[in-house]
């Protein structure tokens, strides 16, 4: 039996769900050209990583990472015999939540950015010299509420990344679910859950293994004062069940004039995207498209429209800070302000 599926049989034993790694990579692996972007920049044809209406979930192949992970063991041994992959950890259906600290070899920013909603002038006796990794920024938000070192008690499955980084693995809890959020909590602090991957201990990439660091070989119960903060900086995924989602704040008109149902129109652009559970980026760069109109035929200001996509967005789930949002936002609202709605003159008729 190879290294990659005994670590694979070995987490789903423990309840992961687990999905494969290109060998020597933290990156999913994909096995259809179909589902394989033909580049960084470009969407494959079946929407990846969005699974729907695409046949290779269905035919148990492992095209989209974290969506197609699993606990069967047929499909994990089909999916790693005679291959050399690393092993993924779905975080969200495996209930975890991970703290990945990183060691980035970069300048801290100013202090008003270390950690992001905090005022660190309000707590004079920490030491913020000494701040250089994202270990360091933990350990500072340890400090200012008053709460023992994550890194020390209590103690909890610790992994050591080749990069001089550290995981720390939490168990979410039976009712408490999470997104993933990169910078969201602190700097170079970044939250792995939801629809996100840890790589699992024991995967070796090219830049070296993964390791268990300490003898706390199992996530303890995620901290409930670190609950908190998670929910403070808006990545605890709202359930369903638990009533509907804060109304959007809608833009205000750029002018008096335009057609009557604008803002029912509005609404139902920016509803759609808080309450996508699938082809989210679709909906967003579709929302953004006939919303770009608006702004381009001055019905609407530009940033009041940018601000409440990406408000709409993060209900949705979509990390607010991540790239591929933010891109397609933009090219979206840019694409629909060029192609601006035409207004008919006052004395047109309908």
């Amino acid at each position: 039996m190879n290294g990659g599926l005994e670590l694979a049989l070995r987490c789903a034993e423990r309840g992961w769900w687990v999905h494969p790694l290109l060998p020597g990579s933290k990156r999913p692996a994909g096995n259809c050209r179909r589902c394989r972007p033909p580049s960084t920049a470009a969407r494959p044809a079946c929407g990846f990583p969005d699974a729907d209406g695409c046949a290779c979930h269905e035919a148990g192949r492992y095209c989209h990472g974290v969506r197609a992970a699993t606990r069967e063991r047929e499909l994990i041994h089909r999916w790693w015999s005679g291959q050399d992959f690393g092993v993924g950890v779905a975080t969200g259906p495996s209930g975890l939540v991970v703290l990945d600290l990183d060691d980035h070899d970069r300048p801290p920013p100013d202090q008003a950015l270390l950690l992001l909603g905090i005022d660190l002038t309000q707590h004079p006796d920490t030491d913020l010299d000494r701040v250089r990794t994202g270990a360091d920024v933990l350990g500072l938000l340890c400090r200012v509420r008053r709460a023992g070192s994550l890194l020390e008690a209590p103690a909890t499955l610790t992994v050591q990344t080749p990069s001089g980084g550290i995981h720390l693995w939490y168990r979410a809890g039976d009712t408490s679910r999470y997104v993933q959020g990169a910078g969201r909590l602190g700097w170079q602090v970044d939250v792995r859950a939801g629809w996100s991957t840890a790589v699992a201990p024991g995967t070796v990439t090219a830049a070296g293994r993964y390791r268990i660091a300490g003898h706390q070989d199992s996530p303890v119960r995620l901290p409930r004062w670190v609950a908190l903060e998670l929910d403070r900086v808006g990545l605890r995924h709202r359930d369903p069940a638990a009533g509907p989602p804060r109304l959007v704040r809608l833009p205000r008109p750029a002018r008096e004039r335009g057609p009557r149902d604008d803002a029912a129109a509005l609404r139902g652009e920016l509803e759609a995207v808080a309450s996508a559970r699938a082809g989210r980026n679709d909906q967003l760069n579709s929302a953004g498209f006939r919303l770009g109109q608006l702004v381009g035929a001055g019905l609407l200001e530009h940033d009041q429209v940018h601000q409440a996509l990406t408000d709409a967005a993060e209900q949705a789930g979509i990390d607010p800070g991540e790239a591929k949002a933010q891109s397609t936002l933009r090219r979206a609202l840019q694409a629909g302000m060029r192609s601006p709605r035409t207004i008919p003159s006052p004395g047109a008729r309908s």
